[in-house]
């Protein structure tokens, strides 16, 4: 769901329910005599590092406006090296759409102690993809140096909120804090050991504060995601002393209730629309499974989803089914209004992104909701309905093998609502997920080029991520993606007879392997030396990734999805050679030594006359790997590499 509309629905409801006292707003402060600050010894040999990171948000009653929220931000940042130099002697500080910049003011304390100001009309506006900046240059930045500036913002209010502290150089100590009236009681809770202290009452607010000290750098590794281990503060608003004050507000419960209306309370003018909608689509009367893959390619393929430019004609269906152009929200709407007439049990879902800061199931952020999929009871599968590059059953792998924000219907008598349950979201099995491969390889009468005919062969997330490739690129760009895709397992460009079967989005329905073959001569695979022919039969499987740590693992295994890669190769050795080194070809790398456990690189070979059969089977059964895993894991992943490395040595019989 777009957040605008969850946006207005907490404004409304809180104008209702508040009586805000006056609050001054907070100045910010900065030391009126500034010196250099003594580092910590480990922050020596680091580019940069933050001394300080302060921010606040205090919730004010505005005579004019109702209640808005004023935030500010106080950083100080020694620069050590020329490369923080570069990093810090130019500011962007991010700008909300609903934010007026109340004040921002910057200055240089180089290291003979000089304070450099920043004028107030170097500070520019700036646009990049959407987002707004506040951007300045500042003059006397220097290793030694540092960077002070403060930005106060006013906003428009919403009572949920999330602040991240974790950046690309250490920080020495985070602080925050969350002032609000004092009969207004919020959840704030620090993550990733991020310690918020119990609020104090202070006058007529109630203050909350958190501090946390030495936030390392969680450096980018292979196999892992980032955002779910940052260090952050998030916050709700949940009772309001002065009425029912023991009635928690904004729960997880309202959320599916309010959603749940949002999508199924039409008005006549609105069933009438897509009622004749619906006629427009070719439907089994019969079959529930038929009827939503027929009516998500019927939407995905009719209606455009477009948020800029638009008006909010976007979000009405009556609208939507004559311009054939939604927003986001609009185009769920009309999704959520065709499956409801056509007697299709739903439920929507918010899901815990696996790339992202996840859900907690007690404390409810609305601010975390986006956009949601759909589940099926009946067929027990999910939906994603804005993005038109995945198809039924496929949601993003990021958002499945993780939990979820199910919202259920209920009926009393005639009344009809939705109640909240977190619960998982499955992701498809290893063995339906493939990168596949079954390779002919020989040698030409001369033997001076190997002829190998090659098959890939993708199922499940493996297909899902190449089919878009075949329904959106151009003929010509096509032409050169699947060029590039079989060059890969060749080093060469001598590439004949391309074939590609299954690769519409209706042939993953069934999951239809998704097959690219084609005819490729190669000088590049082999060398002579004497009488000798090496053979890199290590490159026929295509580049796979190294794993070496030279600093110490921070984070656990995070792959997309579970999946398996089998290889089927048979060389035909040349009349008079044999092979010297087949038990190069011999791997057998598992999580545990003697077992297949949940992971592994294992192969093996036969030798069948001049036929020389070699069996691949590397697999991951999970999305997730612990770090008491990540030994095993690391060596798995560089099996495969040590395979890319074999060349088979080919030497005439005596």
């Amino acid at each position: 769901m777009n957040l605008s509309y969850l946006h207005r629905l907490s404004i409304a409801s809180c104008l209702l329910l508040l009586a805000l006292q006056g609050l001054a707003q907070t100045a910010s402060e900065w030391a009126a005599n500034p010196s250099l600050h003594q580092i910590k010894p480990g922050n020596a040999n680091e580019n940069a590092v933050v001394i300080l990171d302060q921010r606040k948000h205090e919730f004010v009653a505005d005579e004019k406006e109702g209640i808005v929220l004023y935030t500010s931000m106080h950083k100080i940042i020694r620069v050590i090296k020329e490369q923080g130099v570069e990093m810090f002697n130019k500011i962007y500080v991010s700008v909300p759409y609903d934010a007026q910049v109340k004040e921002i003011k910057a200055r240089v304390i180089t290291p003979s102690g000089k304070v450099v100001l920043l004028p107030a009309e170097k500070i520019l506006d700036e646009e990049d993809e959407g987002r707004l900046y506040k951007k300045f240059a500042l003059e006397g930045v220097e290793k030694g140096s540092e960077v002070e500036y403060i930005a106060v913002m006013k906003r428009g209010s919403s009572f949920f909120g999330l602040e991240v502290f974790q950046s690309p150089v250490p920080c020495e100590e985070a602080r925050f804090t969350l002032s609000v009236p004092d009969h207004l009681v919020f959840t704030c809770k620090g993550y990733n050991g991020f310690v918020m202290d119990a609020d104090t009452v202070i006058g007529e607010k109630r203050i909350t504060n958190g501090v946390c000290k030495d936030i390392p750098v969680i450096e980018n590794e292979k196999y892992a995601q980032t955002a779910p281990y940052l260090k952050n503060v998030q916050y709700k608003l949940s009772y309001n002393l002065s009425k029912d004050k023991d009635v928690r507000l904004f729960t997880w419960n309202q959320l599916a209730k309010n959603v749940f209306d949002r999508y199924t309370k039409l008005e006549e003018k609105e069933v009438k629309a897509v009622a004749g909608f619906l006629k427009n689509i070719k439907l089994n009367a019969d079959d529930e499974e038929a009827k939503i893959i027929a009516l998500e390619d019927y939407l995905k393929n009719n209606i455009s989803i477009n948020e800029e430019g638009l008006s909010d004609d976007a979000d009405l269906i009556e609208k939507i089914v004559k311009t054939k152009v939604a927003s986001h929200e609009g185009f769920n709407t009309l999704f959520a209004a065709c499956l409801q007439q056509l007697g299709i049990n739903y439920q929507l879902v918010f899901p815990s992104k696996r790339d992202d800061i996840p859900l907690d199931e007690k404390l409810e952020n609305y601010r975390l909701i986006e956009n949601p999929v759909f589940y099926f009871p009946g067929t027990g599968k999910y939906l994603e309905p804005t993005n038109i590059s995945f198809r039924y059953p496929y949601i993003q792998p990021s958002w499945a093998a993780t939990r979820g924000l199910f919202l259920q219907n209920t009926s009393i008598g005639n009344f009809t609502t939705a109640y909240a349950s977190f619960k998982n979201i499955a992701i498809l099995p290893y063995e339906q997920s493939s990168h596949n491969m079954e390779v002919k390889l020989s040698f030409n009468s001369q033997l001076d080029s190997v002829l190998m005919h090659s098959k890939q062969i993708f199922t499940g997330y493996g297909a899902s991520m190449y089919r878009p490739a075949f329904h959106f690129l151009p003929k010509d760009k096509l032409n050169e993606f699947t060029q590039e895709l079989m060059q890969s397992v060749s080093n060469s460009k001598n590439i004949r007879n391309i074939q590609v079967a299954n690769g519409a989005f209706a042939d993953g329905y069934s999951n239809k392997p998704l097959t690219i073959e084609g005819d490729i001569s190669s000088a590049e695979l082999f060398e002579v030396a004497g009488n000798k022919i090496l053979l890199k039969i290590g490159d026929v499987i295509g580049p796979q990734v190294q794993m070496y740590q030279e600093k110490p693992r921070q984070l656990p295994v995070s792959i997309d999805y579970p999946h398996a890669l089998d290889r089927k190769i048979e060389v035909t050795i040349p009349e008079g050679y044999t092979v010297k080194n087949l038990d190069d070809l011999k791997f057998f790398i598992t999580e545990k030594a003697n077992e297949e456990g949940t992971m592994g690189f294992i192969s093996s070979y036969k030798v069948d006359g001049q036929k020389l059969l070699i069996d691949i089977h590397e697999y991951y059964k999970e999305t997730a790997y612990s770090m008491q895993q990540f030994d095993a894991f690391q060596k798995v992943i560089n099996a495969a590499a040590d395979f890319n490395k074999v060349v088979l040595v080919l030497e005439k019989k005596k």
